[in-house]
């Protein structure tokens, strides 16, 4: 008869579990269960772990007062419930001795409580504890009393407990899961309303924060500041980017959740960080903030967000693929107008380019050639997408109207750009947007790049012309060794008469005019070519010269008496200079190649 009555607790405990999905009527019946199939047991409570608090708690219990019981706060090994989640086993306390040692390290104040929920202080005659685990990973306690003497347990009483933890370990799990599933549906639900209507990434943001009742910020794969869903969050987002920017970038790069104290006006703040990215691109950083020293992300809000980040990857990638179209919808036709001016294209072509009023703008081409770079095709393809992504943000963010023909490793730009702007100032703001292009680009893609700017245009049949100085512009950079990654034409100065010429005649030209110079330094190891160039340089000034190599004026007379001699000539004077001065000029470029 005794077997058959347990048999039927576990088959109603099993009931119980797939009744209901509310965690502590599930709980509380459990432990009805088993007081009313192990014998003598006056008492039951269940104790659950908080993982972030390190601290077990009361969650369900007969026999004592839950008002008091529900403040207890214990630490892994004290009394009997923390010491058997110590061990991770079940542990049998068989006299009044045992359960007194089992409590004596328990605080005053949960000694208090526990008496309160009694009525008074009483130790059990003897006790049962057995773990909850799930996972190898304890999540909980259940223990039994008995506070009536001649009685005691058996190792029967504690195999039937297991199987009860057992039980009590499922419905937590299923109830845990469930929870998950409804909150994590109802967040995506909500934010997915917001995208679908359009609204845009504050909005979505704002809905976010609303939901969870936290400050929210987004922050773009850069570290730049993108929205957040209140002023305060603003204030927050700025102070953690002055502060922290390396370990956001970190937090962006890792790709996994994370969270960091911050100390904020002698408050301290959480921050947890959402990785936001698709498939192949970091997208960015969905940041939330939780005030208080002891705050902390509700576990099942964590895990919605968690699943929710794809809206927001959805909504920065249609966002950023409208500015693309929007910047390139017409790229086909800029190809057309380069290669054959404005009077050239289809009337409807020339409507759709829908450009400023003519009369009052100018217009400028620039090209942007992305250096090959020793990566494999897909990561090549990947960072070049990142670099698209972040040209595109960049030119939209200037003054002017501008179409982007995109073509595999090539970006041709046109800027329509005031006729009342002069031509260096349009040029030294294109300059300084492609150097800080340039630089985010090789410091987060690790791809470097050559943009060359062609003169400013007064009309679009002109185009064409500032695109070939545009190309001119690049083969200079790349012919050169310099660190320069951005040129406009105008920069180019004399070098511009010298792009389209065969460089073997360039060299036989240098060679023919200050080979004998360059003969005689490399065999007797003389400094005559620097002193012909100082003494050009300082408008045939001997005693400048003197001065500048740090030798006597007389040296500077023999070294230029031999030069002449080498180079046949009786004086340096009028032709000779410039063509001496030309060489020169042609012969360092060659040196930085």
């Amino acid at each position: 008869m005794e077997s058959e009555r347990r048999l039927m607790s576990l088959i109603n405990s099993v009931r119980v579990l797939n009744s209901t999905r509310d965690l502590s009527a599930v709980l509380h019946q459990l432990i009805k269960e088993v007081l009313n199939v192990i014998e003598g047991s006056n008492a039951s409570v269940l104790f659950l772990y908080d993982k972030k608090k390190n601290e077990l708690y009361a969650k369900s219990s007969i026999g004592f007062d839950m008002d008091y019981l529900k403040e207890i706060r214990m630490k892994p090994g004290q009394g009997m419930s923390g010491k058997t989640f110590s061990a991770k086993e079940g542990i049998m306390f068989t006299s009044p001795k045992d359960t007194y040692l089992g409590m004596e390290n328990l605080t005053t104040e949960v000694k208090d409580l526990y008496a309160s929920s009694l009525g008074s202080m009483e130790y059990p005659m003897s006790a049962i504890c057995v773990p909850l685990m799930s996972y190898n990973e304890c999540i909980g306690v259940l223990t039994v009393d008995i506070y009536e003497q001649d009685i005691q347990f058996t190792e029967t009483d504690l195999q039937l407990l297991e199987t009860f933890a057992a039980q009590a370990t499922i419905a937590i799990e299923n109830a845990t899961l469930f929870s998950q599933n409804v909150r994590t549906q109802k967040i995506h639900e909500e934010l997915s309303k917001v995208f679908l209507s359009k609204k845009g990434l504050e909005d979505i943001t704002k809905t976010l924060a609303s939901l969870i009742d936290k400050h929210v910020f987004i922050f773009n794969e850069l570290v730049e500041f993108l929205t957040a869903s209140d002023d305060k969050a603003t204030r927050f987002s700025k102070i953690l980017r002055e502060r922290n920017n390396k370990f956001l970038n970190e937090a962006i790069t890792k790709g996994e959740v994370s969270n960091k104290d911050l100390k904020v006006d002698n408050q301290t703040l959480k921050i947890y960080f959402f990785p936001i990215k698709n498939e192949k691109l970091r997208l960015g950083l969905l940041t939330i903030v939780l005030e208080g020293e002891n705050s902390d992300l509700d576990p099942l809000d964590r895990f919605a967000v968690e699943q929710a980040v794809n809206i927001f990857a959805m909504e920065i990638d249609r966002q950023e693929k409208l500015l693309a179209e929007d910047l390139s919808y017409s790229g086909a036709l800029l190809e057309q107008l380069i290669s054959g001016g404005y009077d050239v294209l289809p009337s409807d072509h020339a409507v759709k380019i829908n450009f400023p009023e003519r009369r009052y703008h100018n217009y400028v081409i620039a090209e942007l050639l992305i250096e090959n770079p020793l990566f494999t095709y897909e990561k090549i393809n990947e960072r070049k997408a990142q670099l698209n992504r972040l040209i595109y943000r960049e030119i939209a963010r200037q003054p002017y109207k501008t179409v982007v023909h995109n073509q595999n490793y090539k970006l041709t730009i046109l800027f329509t750009v005031p006729s009342n702007e002069r031509e260096g100032e349009v040029i030294k703001k294109l300059t300084d947007l492609f150097n800080n292009i340039n630089g985010t680009s090789v410091k987060y893609y690790e791809l470097d790049h050559f943009t060359g700017i062609g003169k400013v245009v007064e009309n679009l049949n002109d185009v064409p012309q500032s695109y070939k100085e545009a190309q001119q512009c690049i083969q200079s950079i790349r012919s050169s060794d310099t660190m320069q990654r951005v040129l406009g034409y105008s920069q180019l100065g004399i070098n511009r008469l010298f792009l389209n010429t065969d460089l073997r005649e360039l060299k036989e030209y240098v060679n023919e005019t200050l080979g004998s110079v360059i003969e005689y330094d490399t065999k007797h190891d003389s400094q005559l070519l620097t002193t012909l160039e100082v003494y050009l340089n300082a408008n045939q000034n001997m005693s400048v010269s003197s001065r500048k190599l740090f030798v006597h004026v007389n040296t500077i007379k023999y070294r230029l008496k031999t030069i002449k001699e080498l180079l046949n000539i009786k004086n340096i004077n009028g032709k000779s200079v410039f063509e001496l001065q030309l060489a020169l000029h042609l012969l360092n470029t060659f040196n930085n190649k």
